[in-house]
Order: structure tokens, then C-alpha cells, then sequence
């Protein structure tokens, strides 16, 4: 077990957050991004999917996880099928390095609210947790365009399974890969916010088959 030296608790009414990574160092600046926003407060910390659920089983629930994909023991798509499961309420962020296809649907289809890189700037880390818990699905502009690529039939992924997108959830999906926020993306398309998260939500719910393997059918 690792300790963080960013555990500050700052406020009752903060958003209670949990940070999974293997890794201690990137375990650390995570924290000291989040340690930026008077509004978050890391209250949990766990090197994989094991030590994580144990954790979970003894203390308070955090409202969302930044959960770390590639992990010994329990990697992150099982450790958020899991969570999904026993504790439905939480919301995941999955957070990597690599900008891999399919990882990212088997992070969707495993219950993830969202997917972001490792590298992404404070803010836009900060403003992801906001977002989940007002019910967005927040993407790095890599993953949107991955994903966007993938619901025409590119990158050698048949989504024959998946529901084609409405016009409108394309220009959605079109505005997070140029990495619009909610509210941006609501003005340019003159729209209110609560649509955008409700498209955002029906984008995720056609990419959330049944079975992964019936969703990503590779050549």
C-alpha cells in the first residue's frame, strides 16, 4: 500500500473522489491536480481492482473513481464491471495512457461514465468529475474521435450491432472530438445543457451492448 500526501480534506459538501493506479507517482500527481479545486476531496486511494473493492467495503463511498485501465490482479474494466455491480451509484472515469479501440468500448460496456487520458491538463480533469455527476460522459478529443471513426464503420471495427446515431448526436460527438465542454458544445448548437448530457447519454447507451463481443468484431 502506497500513502498520498494530498489526502487534505477541505469540505463536508466536496466531491468525495477515489483515485485506482498502480503506478505511485502518477497515483500522486493525480492527487495534486485534484488538490487544485477547492470542490474535490480524494478520500480513497487503491493500487488495483482488488485492493480497491476491499477498500470500498470499509469506508465511505466516493462519488466518482478515476480508474487506471492496464493493473496487476484486477485490471480496470473489471474492477468497474464490479463496482458497477455491488455499488451502481459511483461514477467511473477511466484514465490511461494508451488511446487503444478497444479498450476504450470495453470501458463503456463495463459501466464507465467517462474516458480520458492520463495527460490531460487539470482543469479538464477537474471539469470531467463535474460533468459525470450532472450526468455527462466526458471524452478526451482522441477517444471522441475514435469513437466517432467507430460508429462510421472505420479502424477495421464492425458496429453492425450498434444503432446508427442521429444526426444530432453526430454533431454532439463532432463537437467533443474538438474538445468542446457541455456548455460550449449547448451554445453552438443552440441547445440547452440538459439536452447535451441527454445526448451524450443515448451516444453511450447504443455503444453499451449486452455483451462486448457483440459489439467489437474485430477483422
Amino acid at each position: 500500500m502506497f500513502a498520498c500526501p494530498f489526502f487534505v480534506k477541505k469540505s463536508h459538501m466536496a466531491i468525495t473522489v477515489g483515485i485506482v493506479e498502480d503506478n505511485p507517482d502518477l497515483a500522486a500527481i493525480l492527487a495534486e491536480k485534484l488538490s487544485l479545486s477547492d470542490d474535490l476531496d480524494v478520500t480513497l486511494q487503491a493500487r488495483n481492482g482488488r485492493d480497491l473493492l476491499e477498500k470500498l467495503g470499509m469506508q465511505a463511498l466516493p462519488d466518482v473513481l478515476l480508474m487506471d485501465i492496464e493493473m496487476d490482479e484486477m485490471d480496470g474494466v473489471k474492477a468497474t464491471r464490479e463496482v458497477k455491480r455491488i455499488y451502481p451509484g459511483i461514477r467511473i472515469i477511466m484514465q490511461t495512457v494508451f488511446d487503444d479501440d478497444q479498450r476504450l468500448f470495453e470501458a463503456i460496456t463495463a459501466g464507465a461514465s467517462g474516458y480520458l487520458l492520463k495527460d490531460e491538463k487539470p482543469a479538464r480533469l477537474i471539469n470531467a468529475i463535474t460533468e459525470v455527476l450532472e450526468g455527462g460522459s466526458p471524452l478526451s478529443p482522441t477517444m471522441a474521435t475514435k469513437a466517432l471513426d467507430m460508429l462510421r464503420g472505420k479502424n477495421d471495427v464492425n458496429l453492425r450491432e450498434v444503432s446508427s446515431l442521429t444526426p444530432r448526436e453526430v454533431e454532439v460527438l463532432d463537437c467533443l472530438q474538438k474538445g468542446w465542454r457541455v456548455k460550449q458544445i449547448a451554445e453552438k448548437l443552440f441547445i440547452s445543457e440538459k439536452t447535451v448530457r441527454k445526448h451524450l447519454e443515448h451516444i453511450y447507451e447504443k455503444l453499451q451492448v449486452h455483451d462486448s463481443r457483440q459489439l467489437i468484431l474485430k477483422k
